[in-house]
């Protein structure tokens, strides 16, 4: 009797362990979150300056994120207008992060730029206007 009581309490350690090693795996991955995000005319000294949601056509436009729960990782900035996709990889080595993208919008209409985790799960969307 008391084989078969060890038997059962081993077996409910070892899926209790193969759980918790489960979610921590779980939770490294998609720990990374974005705490901040903003559109803006520029970047100095790690602040976005004149955050906006429309911009000049053949301006430069920046993306400034503010990012958590992540150390040695990349995101991706994807910028997309109609057909048009533009992709940027940023390296996060801390957390919390700060951090940007750019991209001269050359083409007037409506915009969205999107990040992922390294998985491609979507983090983040902002919608913007170039005219």
């Amino acid at each position: 009797m008391k084989r078969i009581y060890f038997a059962v309490l081993t077996f409910l350690l070892l899926i209790g362990a193969i759980s918790a090693f489960a979610q921590q795996t779980e939770n490294q991955t998609s720990g990374i979150q974005i705490v901040d995000a903003k559109l803006g005319k520029d970047v100095k000294e790690r602040t976005l300056i004149d955050e906006s949601t429309t911009f000049e056509l053949n301006s430069k436009i920046f993306l400034w994120l503010k990012v958590a729960g992540a150390t040695d990782q990349t995101i991706t900035v994807i910028w997309k207008h109609g057909d048009m996709v533009h992709a940027t990889e940023l390296g996060i080595d801390g957390s919390p992060w700060r951090t940007w993208a750019s991209k001269t919008a050359y083409t007037a209409g409506d915009w969205l730029v999107t990040v992922t985790d390294d998985t491609g799960k979507v983090l983040k969307e902002i919608s913007f206007k170039v005219q």
